[in-house]
C-alpha cells in the first residue's frame, strides 16, 4: 500500500529480519496519512485484499507483524502466554516503551487483575447508568447551543465536547484543563512529532501527581479520589501506581469515544436512508447500536511476542511486535459479508470493537451509553443534516483512527 510522508516523519524503517518470509512484506505504516481520501476502514480493507498470507510484516515503525485473519487477531488479543501486553503500541521506541509504564494495560495476568478491578469498580454498569441523565442533559445543551445556526463543526463543537466533558466530571478535573490533557493523550494515539514522548509522560505526571497526593485520604466520590485511595494486593497504591493508573484512564477517556462519534455522524451525514430510518423510528436506535459498533472500530492494538512461536504460518521471535487491529477483525469478509455496508439484519456480526480478553476496554459501558444518548437527542432535534457545502471527509490513521474535523449543516 502506498503511504504519504507527513511533515514530521516519525517512522523508523528497519531491514527485513531473516525469520520474515519475503512474501510477507507489505508497505504499511499505521502512523502515515491515509491516502486518496480513504477512511481507516477502507484503508484496512485494501490491506486485507492485498495480503498474501494471514500474517504480514511491515518494515515501518521499527518493523512489526500485522495479523490479517480475524481468528488469529483474537488469539493475539487473548493469549497472554504467547503475546504480552507489556508493549501495546507501535513503534516500540519511543512510544510503546513510554506507554508501557501505565497500568493495567501494560500488565499481563495475573498481575493486572487487582488494578483492573479498580477501573471496573469505577466504570461498571451500575456506576455508568447513573450518568444517563447527565449525558443526555449535556447532549441537549450542546445541540441547542448551535441548532439555530444551521451548522456546526461536528468534531470541535460536539464530539470533542460531550465525551471528554463527561469524563472530566467523572474524575473531577476542571474543563479549562481539557486542551492540554487532550493534546497529551493524542500524542500516544496519533503522534504528530511536536513533542518528545518522554516529555509527554513528564507533563502528564507533573499534572496528575499533585492532584492525586492532594486527594489522598479524601472522601470525594470522583474517580481520581477513589483511585488515589484504592488498594491492590491488600495494600494502598503507591504514588507511582496511582499516577500510572490515572494516566491510563485519562488517555482512554479523552480519545476513543470522540472518534467513534465522528465516524458515526460522518456516516449518517452522507447516508440519507439510514439517517431518516433512525430519525423516524427511535425504536430502531437500539437495534442500530451493535451495527454501528461493528462498522466503526477505531483501535489498532499490538502485543509483544513473549517467546519464539510458530503462528499463522510464520516464525515470530521473542520481543517481536505484532499488531492485531480491531478494524481488521470487523473489515474481513470472513467475519462480516460486505463489511463496509451498514446492515440492520446481519445474521452474524463479528467484531471486537472493545478489544478481547483480559484487557477488554473498561470504558465500554460508558461508550455505549454516550453513543445511544447522542443518537437519541440529536436525531430528535436535528433529524435532517448533511455535510456542509464544500466539505469533504478526510481521515487520520494511528493507534486510534479518527475523522478529521468536518462541518455539518441543516435547514433552520
Amino acid at each position: 500500500m502506498e503511504t504519504a510522508v507527513p511533515e514530521k516523519n516519525l517512522d523508523n524503517m528497519v531491514r527485513k529480519p531473516e525469520n520474515v518470509p519475503a512474501d510477507c512484506v507489505v508497505d504499511f505504516n499505521l502512523h502515515q496519512p491515509i491516502p486518496d481520501g480513504k477512511s481507516a476502514h477502507e484503508f484496512w480493507r485494501e490491506l486485507i485484499s492485498q495480503a498474501s498470507r494471514p500474517v504480514m510484516w511491515t518494515p515501518h515503525n521499527g518493523g512489526h507483524w500485522i495479523v490479517i485473519e480475524p481468528g488469529l487477531c483474537e488469539t493475539v488479543l487473548t493469549d497472554s502466554e504467547h503475546f504480552s501486553s507489556r508493549v501495546v503500541i507501535v513503534p516500540r521506541e519511543p512510544i510503546g516503551e513510554t506507554y508501557s509504564n501505565f497500568i493495567p494495560l501494560s500488565l499481563d495476568p495475573p498481575e493486572h487483575a487487582p488494578y483492573r478491578k479498580i477501573l471496573n469498580d469505577n466504570l461498571g454498569p451500575k456506576q455508568i447508568n447513573r450518568l444517563k441523565d447527565e449525558v443526555s442533559g449535556l447532549a441537549v445543551e450542546l445541540i441547542e447551543g448551535f441548532r439555530a445556526k444551521g451548522r456546526c463543526n461536528f468534531v470541535h463543537d460536539f464530539a470533542e465536547q460531550l465525551p471528554v466533558r463527561i469524563f472530566m466530571r467523572l474524575v473531577n478535573l476542571p474543563e479549562e484543563d481539557l486542551p492540554k490533557l487532550k493534546y497529551l493523550a493524542d500524542q500516544f494515539t496519533r503522534p504528530d512529532g511536536t513533542i518528545e514522548f518522554h516529555e509527554v509522560e513528564k507533563q502528564f505526571r507533573d499534572y496528575i501527581g499533585p492532584i492525586l497526593r492532594e486527594r489522598r485520604g479524601g472522601s470525594g466520590d470522583d474517580m481520581l479520589t477513589r483511585m488515589a485511595n484504592a488498594e491492590a494486593n491488600g495494600r494502598p497504591l503507591t504514588d507511582l501506581e496511582a499516577e500510572n493508573l490515572s494516566i491510563q484512564a485519562l488517555v482512554g477517556g479523552l480519545d476513543t469515544v470522540v472518534n467513534l462519534l465522528a465516524y458515526v455522524f460522518s456516516h449518517l451525514a452522507v447516508n440519507d436512508e439510514l439517517r431518516r430510518t433512525l430519525a423516524s423510528d427511535p425504536a430502531r436506535l437500539e437495534e442500530s447500536m451493535n451495527e454501528f459498533l461493528r462498522r466503526f472500530p477505531v483501535v489498532s492494538d499490538s502485543r509483544e511476542v513473549r517467546k519464539d512461536v510458530e503462528f499463522g504460518g510464520v516464525t515470530m521471535k521473542a520481543r517481536d511486535m505484532v499488531m492485531a487491529s480491531t478494524i481488521a477483525i470487523a473489515m474481513n469478509e470472513t467475519s462480516n459479508a460486505d463489511a463496509l455496508d451498514f446492515r440492520f439484519d446481519r445474521k452474524t456480526r463479528r467484531h471486537s470493537v472493545f478489544g478481547r480478553g483480559n484487557h477488554t476496554c473498561p470504558g465500554m459501558y460508558l461508550a455505549r451509553l454516550e453513543l445511544k444518548m447522542v443518537l437519541t437527542e440529536w436525531l430528535a432535534r436535528i433529524p435532517e443534516f448533511r455535510l456542509a457545502k464544500g466539505t469533504s471527509l478526510t481521515f487520520t490513521s494511528g493507534i486510534v483512527a479518527t475523522v478529521d474535523p468536518f462541518e455539518l449543516e441543516w435547514d433552520v
